[in-house]
């Protein structure tokens, strides 16, 4: 009976490893998707993968970069995450991203976007998904105000001619569409008149070169421009536009979802962001998107790699692209398909996008980003030219010396925090698995030769 036991135990133990060793190994995606376009991937790629469980994770735009950051400090972060482009600088900076190259950089020629996710020659994400701005505007007033509809502002006296003879306000209608008392948004409909006209934000560096001839002239123009404007938020400017009340507005490929719904009797072009003049600058438009990283302390970086491949292929974002319609695909490759080509005012963003522009990819963007939206509301409201250009110059050196006085008077950093492993050095996923099996197994074991134990002395004292 003992020597049956003995059998019945190695047997019980190599099935017991045999079936951890081959046991889900779950890694875990923060995305900022509906989860209805992330599941279905998902699903395709673990019936493709026997073994990998992704378990997917919906955090929001209001509070995701708070979550993502105090997930890193108690080291808690996810192994792939989706991270805004203008983040990158911070997260790469810090130390806090793994080293992609070797697993992407084969990519490259076929994907938008690699500034963003590139430092020091090194790759750190893979782009996902991108977009850009261009000009939307009203054909109906356009034709009201004795213009042709076919024939959008090319350039900034263009736009300030059509948005005067449009601007009437004693009927609710006004020229131009200009944000105003919301963050992450001013920025993005400024700066293509500063970069279009030749000016910058950092030079190569990394000096803060706003305050320059080019940057005044866009302030100039853009506080002109105001006169014949409607000063709100994002929202309540496409709103605006939905109801015919706005001439002209920038704003993006979201409103090819709503207006066809909400507004089906609404005639409107798009077309590129208008240029300084004909003979001088360049049409651009700010340029963001999508990156998918992965953590230091990532469990399987080779298995989350393939997944990032997976996911960012044409056929996984398209559907995003088609229903959603914030953002396109990464890929090239999308700009062939037939959706692209069905409405011809989408190839005007596909256009766009050729000469659009990413800001700069920097550790202190948020801060930079900021400061640029304080500085040109600021003067949209009275100030001077000197006094916000002063006060931003003044800012981006405060805030530079506050984080180099921060990293070099601390020992933690977010690198650190994100790079401590629940495993010790050395171990990944699947040796963490194993050596549940080996546990299991032998408390399974003791257990059995526990109860032997037992039923010999009974039978003893019997």
């Amino acid at each position: 009976m003992f020597r049956r036991l003995l059998k019945t135990l190695f047997l019980v133990f190599f099935v017991l490893v045999a079936s951890f060793s081959y046991a889900s190994e779950e890694l875990v995606f923060w995305n900022f998707w509906d989860p209805k376009f992330i599941l279905p991937v998902i699903e395709q790629f673990e019936s493709a993968n026997p073994g990998v469980k992704i378990r997917n994770e919906q955090i929001t735009w209001g509070n995701g970069l708070d979550k993502i950051i105090v997930a890193m400090a108690n080291g808690r972060s996810p192994d792939i995450c989706e991270l805004g482009s203008t983040w990158m600088g911070k997260f790469m900076a810090e130390g806090a991203l793994l080293d992609v190259t070797d697993k992407f950089a084969d990519l490259k020629p076929d994907y938008l976007m690699w500034e963003a996710a590139t430092r020091d020659g090194r790759l750190y994400g893979m782009p996902w998904l991108a977009g850009t701005r261009v000009m939307f505007y009203n054909r109906a007033l356009f034709k009201n105000a004795g213009f042709d509809p076919d024939n959008a502002p090319k350039t900034w006296p263009d736009l300030l001619d059509a948005a005067r003879k449009i601007h009437n306000p004693e009927r609710g209608v006004y020229g131009f569409g200009m944000n105003a008392g919301e963050g992450h948004i001013l920025y993005k409909k400024f700066m293509p008149f500063v970069w279009g006209n030749g000016g910058r934000i950092l030079d190569e560096n990394g000096s803060f070169v706003f305050d320059s001839q080019q940057t005044r002239e866009a302030l100039d123009f853009y506080l002109t421009l105001k006169q014949y404007s409607y000063c709100e938020k994002q929202d309540l400017l496409d709103e605006a536009f939905k109801q015919g009340k706005l001439g002209l507005a920038i704003s993006g490929s979201w409103n090819f979802a709503r207006y066809p719904i909400d507004a089906p009797e609404l005639d409107f072009g798009v077309a590129l962001m208008p240029k300084p003049a004909e003979n001088r600058g360049f049409s651009t438009s700010f340029m963001g998107g999508e990156i998918l990283v992965l953590f230091k302390s990532c469990k399987n970086p080779d298995m989350a790699a393939k997944f990032i491949r997976f996911m960012t292929k044409v056929e996984n974002t398209m559907p995003i692209t088609r229903e959603a319609m914030v953002s396109f695909p990464a890929h090239k490759a999308a700009y062939l398909d037939p959706f692209f080509r069905a409405d011809a005012r989408l190839s005007v963003f596909v256009e766009q996008m050729k000469t659009a522009i990413h800001p700069p990819v920097h550790r202190l963007w948020i801060d930079l980003e900021k400061i640029i939206n304080t500085a040109v509301e600021k003067a949209m409201y009275g100030a001077s030219a000197a006094e916000v250009f002063a006060e931003a110059t003044a800012e981006f050196r405060r805030v530079s010396e506050r984080a180099n006085n921060n990293s070099a008077s601390t020992d933690t950093s977010l690198s650190a925090r994100a790079a401590t492993p629940l495993l010790p050095e050395g171990q990944n996923g699947s040796t963490q698995i194993f050596l549940l099996a080996l546990i299991g197994a032998g408390v399974l074991i003791n257990a059995i030769l526990l109860a032997f134990l037992l039923y010999e002395v009974k039978k003893n004292a019997r």
